[in-house]
């Protein structure tokens, strides 16, 4: 059987009708605390892109605090109209959003290594469990080298049927421990769903040369 996350009219319901509840209406509070300390060992002028970017309050932050070039996918068109939306009215230039299956972005070479940074904000948990490996896989495909994934990871030991779907620090590690190394300890951070606190960990993992 199909997974329900896996068709886009799932997601796009979910925003037609405001039950997307994990949209905090801003940037986490965890990015805010990596990307703005004083150094963070970015590249100059980073490429960044946000998969399953929602509304776009993590593509904004960092189109208008780093100077970065992003790009931002999600799966639902209504999310992607009002992040456009959001765009023109504030003028921002540096920014770029599509309504795409994010797994098929491997399928289109000018994506290939086209990334310095990754931005995860809790996407792995919201897709089909069976396509975990598969993400790893696009995340690779991204990446430039030595390109880093900079994540928050819905944590959650007993599966609740999903979305989110369950996961465990020590499950995260293994899915990356192959091609990345972890560069920032996956360790939990505020979350201001107060009712998430503790479940969501933050981690950087850099690709290793290929």
């Amino acid at each position: 059987m199909t997974s329900k996350v896996n068709n886009s009219d799932f997601w796009e319901q979910r925003y037609k009708e405001e039950t997307a509840h994990w949209d905090i209406g801003e940037v986490a509070p965890a990015f805010k605390k990596y990307f703005l300390a004083p150094s963070p060992n970015l590249p100059t002028a980073p490429s960044v892109v946000v998969l399953g970017c929602g509304r776009g309050h993590d593509a904004f932050f960092m189109a208008t605090n780093k100077e970065c070039d992003v790009h931002g996918f999600d799966f639902s068109e209504s999310a992607i109209n009002y992040c456009n939306k959001i765009k023109e009215e504030n003028n921002v230039k540096n920014i770029h959003f599509h309504q795409a299956n994010i797994f098929e972005l491997v399928k289109d070479k000018k994506w290939r290594g086209c990334f310095d940074l990754i931005i995860e904000h809790t996407c792995f948990c919201a897709i089909d469990p069976n396509k975990r490996s598969d993400y790893i896989e696009l995340v690779k495909y991204l990446l430039k080298p030595g390109g880093k994934l900079v994540g928050l990871f819905f944590m959650r030991d007993k599966e609740l049927g999903g979305p989110p779907y369950g996961s465990t620090p020590e499950l995260i590690k293994e899915y990356f421990k192959k091609d990345f190394k972890e560069v920032v300890e996956l360790h939990p951070e505020k979350c201001l769903h107060s009712n998430l606190n503790g479940e969501e960990w933050f981690g950087v993992f850099e690709l290793n040369p290929r």
